[in-house]
């Protein structure tokens, strides 16, 4: 049955949105806990969630800030990081298009421009995104020691069926072709359990040195970023959208902190920034 996640009240099946609150109904209130990851006006708000919604972020709500007068885009703890770069995806996507319908108002594009433009005017779709060395080494060791388990329990078992200890009902083919095949299937699992669970090894010393890396670039962003830092001649034609806002702030940090430490990983860095930005502008917005 769908619930409001705001006033918590159950509906019918086939009610998509509470008639009180006007926001947008989910399956199970389980999945509503989670904390605002941007805010702004509430069609930028609704277009942003619409588009999380179709990469497939379950998670997504968006509500209002009374206090604030702005609204807030919510997402779930376990999906934050996806939706962090999701949301990077969308707003370069949405700086380019802007970029590309001024300079056709100024003349400076051509046909194949124009084309271009109405191509990407598609609902754009999510690609990916990085997964620190900390999280790859757990889920290797996971599914590593769940291979060589089930892998160890099923070579055990064709043991036990090849000394006759368990029989095979009467109907089935010869024991030794049935027990060529899935012991070969078994030996596979075992085989990929214990390569999985040697790579978490050396994923875990990755991530030791990415743990201590991203301490040294926390403290340095500390001691050099603030809003007012970041913000300095950075919107120097006035007013501009929160959408636009995040994208150049974004690239402004990337830049700074690209400048003192040399050589990061794209993916690292774009994935540091999407989590340290909330702490210098949703921290900067609170004590307004």
């Amino acid at each position: 049955m769908p619930w409001c996640p705001k006033c918590k009240n159950e509906y019918r099946e086939g009610i998509k949105v509470c008639a009180d609150c006007g926001i947008e109904l989910v399956e199970s209130l389980e999945r509503t806990e989670g904390s605002p990851l941007i805010f702004g006006d509430q069609s930028q708000m609704e277009e942003l969630g619409r588009f999380l919604a179709y990469n497939h972020l379950e998670t997504v709500r968006v509500e209002k800030d009374e206090k604030e007068g702005v609204y807030e885009l919510y997402i779930g703890d376990e999906e934050r990081q996806k939706a962090s770069m999701a949301v990077k995806i969308f707003l370069q996507q949405k700086a380019g298009k802007e970029k590309e319908a001024l300079e056709a108002a100024d003349g400076d594009t051509t046909e194949s421009t124009a084309e271009s433009t109405a191509g990407n005017a598609e609902t754009p779709t999510y690609t990916g995104i990085y997964i620190d060395s900390a999280k790859q080494a757990e889920e290797n060791r996971s599914s590593g020691y769940m291979l060589v388990v089930v892998g160890g329990i099923g070579l055990a078992a064709i043991g036990l069926i090849l000394a006759d200890i368990l029989r095979l009902p009467a109907g089935l083919m010869n024991k030794y072709m049935i027990c060529s095949v899935t012991g070969a299937l078994f030996l596979l699992f075992f085989v990929m359990g214990i390569l999985s669970i040697r790579s978490s090894r050396s994923l875990k010393v990755k991530a030791e040195s990415e743990s201590s890396l991203t301490s040294e670039i926390k403290n340095w962003c500390s001691d050099h970023l603030t809003a007012e830092s970041l913000d300095k001649d950075l919107f120097p034609e006035g007013e501009t959208g929160e959408e636009i806002k995040y994208f150049r702030r974004t690239d402004k940090m990337k830049a700074m902190i690209s400048h003192q430490f040399l050589n990061l990983d794209e993916g690292f860095l774009d994935a540091f920034v999407d989590d340290y930005y909330p702490l210098i502008f949703e921290q900067e917005k609170g004590r307004k």
